[in-house]
């Protein structure tokens, strides 16, 4: 029997200002970027949100709050459970937003779901007849058991946290008793990481609120159970600059805001941002683009009534945005120029350059080495126009369900090596092709690492970057050689 369990605890929404190191205000976004991780890559079988959701208790504001958590939490592709933390609003309102379980059953697994008192000290009790339901749960059952609760418990004496239930000698005794796998818990924002003691595994999850922004997975594979605490942050140590982060301007932007991103972006790790949002979308307006007609007729076809490049850059200027954080993805048409003004050119300092659409994949039947030869003719025509990035190469061919062959990797790659630009890994939409990666490493090709982020929880989520580069064999070492 195996099990994978995320857990994210003490989310602590929307934040206050008596307490500015938990960073409630990011909520929505911490919360997103674990689903998206969870959802995509990590796959866990179940979650468990280990209490304080939200940061009022009755408020208006924390009632206001928790029914926005749910939703968002109504995103993950895995069952979850929400334990309710002493932050959170009374039993009644918050059983009357998350549905009350008591036990629930997945995979062999059995769940078992407390809401003790709280004790003086922030700390908690459980009552005998809560305590009885070990035993119940037993019955008839001989698969894993696991408790949860928002206080951690853990034998005394073996953690630094001052938080602990009052009788926990006789909950552990009787978890003992009944062979209880695991006590699962949130609420000391430190954490306590794994204790394994009398044959019963004490995990309390840190706080997802407090930098790095830490969540928990535990995998179980029958009796073994390992615990790994990872961060939703990057290492800062690395100095990683995002390269491609799209505007409030962006057509496909989600809630994207140029201010929002400078205040953040370091929370995340990054040492930088560079602003690169499409020349076709604020050249042209929303059908011109998704249709593809600005590609027809190129820069004659702009219409000055509709073209927000001007305004792009006064929103540049407004936020004092550094010019070398100043970029653009240039579009190129179809017959393989950029999409650019000399005069706007003239603005930014960082450019990459992308191809959103092939004019043989609109045709029928397509014929696949025409498209092929279109691809590497604008690519060609990118890489011409002294780009610095060739921006999510090979999205096309995924989107279209085709695959790429090796040997289109390796002409591709010998353009880059040839013109000297990098070559940009890049997970939005796409998974980034390891084989291509490590070939560029190989052939000296620069790599750029970006989120290409339409949503302000993407926002330096280079996670997944740096899990295939380990992957393959990269080290931190290598970064300063291999990356851009």
């Amino acid at each position: 029997m195996k099990l994978r369990i995320a857990i994210v605890s003490d989310i602590h929404a929307p934040g206050s200002a008596e307490n500015p190191e938990l960073r409630g205000e990011l909520a929505e976004s911490l919360l997103l970027r674990a689903i998206n991780r969870f959802n995509r890559w990590i796959k866990p079988d179940a979650a468990i949100i280990c209490g304080d959701l939200v940061d009022g208790g009755d408020s208006q504001m924390a009632r206001d709050w928790l029914p926005k958590i749910h939703q968002i939490l109504d995103k993950l592709a895995c069952p979850y459970i929400a334990v309710r933390g002493n932050h959170d609003p009374s039993a009644e309102y918050f059983y009357s937003v998350f549905e009350r379980k008591d036990q629930f059953d997945i995979s062999g697994v059995r769940f078992l779901i407390f809401d003790d008192p709280e004790q003086p000290g922030f700390c908690a009790s459980r009552s005998g007849n809560q305590i009885s339901r070990f035993k119940s749960a037993r019955a008839n059952f001989n698969g894993p058991i696991i408790s949860l609760q928002h206080v951690p418990l853990f034998p005394p004496g073996m953690s630094e946290s001052p938080y602990n239930y009052i009788n926990a000698e006789q909950i552990i005794a009787e978890m003992k008793k009944y062979n209880i796998l695991m006590f699962i818990s949130g609420h000391y924002h430190k954490g306590i990481g794994h204790i394994h003691s009398q044959g019963i595994n004490f995990i309390a999850s840190p706080a997802v609120c407090v930098l790095p922004f830490k969540y928990m997975i535990i995998d179980i594979d029958d009796e073994k159970v390992t615990a790994a605490v990872d961060n939703l942050q990057i290492p800062s140590e690395l100095g990683l600059i995002d390269r491609h982060v799209h505007t409030q301007f962006a057509y496909c932007s989600e809630n994207m805001d140029v201010a929002s991103i400078l205040k953040i972006y370091k929370d995340f790790g990054l040492a930088d941002v560079v602003f690169t949002e499409h020349s076709g979308q604020l050249y042209f307006d929303k059908d011109s683009f998704w249709t593809g007609q600005c590609y027809v007729k190129g820069l004659v076809g702009i219409e000055e009534n509709v073209n927000r490049m001007p305004k792009y850059f006064e929103l540049i200027k407004k936020n004092n945005v550094p010019a070398e954080s100043i970029g653009l993805e240039v579009d190129f048409d179809y017959a393989g120029r950029p999409m650019i003004r000399a005069a706007d050119r003239a603005k930014a300092r960082f450019f990459i350059g992308s191809i959103h659409k092939l004019e043989e994949m609109w045709k029928e039947p397509v014929d696949w080495k025409l498209v092929e030869e279109e691809y590497l003719r604008r690519t060609q025509a990118i890489l011409e126009n002294g780009v610095n990035v060739l921006a999510h190469p090979f999205r096309m061919f995924h989107r279209s369900g085709s695959g790429v062959k090796r040997d289109l990797f390796e002409k591709v790659i010998k353009m880059l090596r040839q013109s000297k630009t990098a070559a940009e890994v890049n997970f939005h939409s796409q998974e980034a092709e390891a084989e291509f990666v490590e070939m560029c490493i190989n052939s000296g090709v620069k790599l750029s690492l970006s989120s290409d982020c339409h949503n302000m929880y993407e926002v330096g989520e280079l996670w997944p970057h740096l899990k295939m580069l380990e992957k393959i064999g990269v080290t931190n070492n290598d970064f300063s050689r291999i990356l851009l």
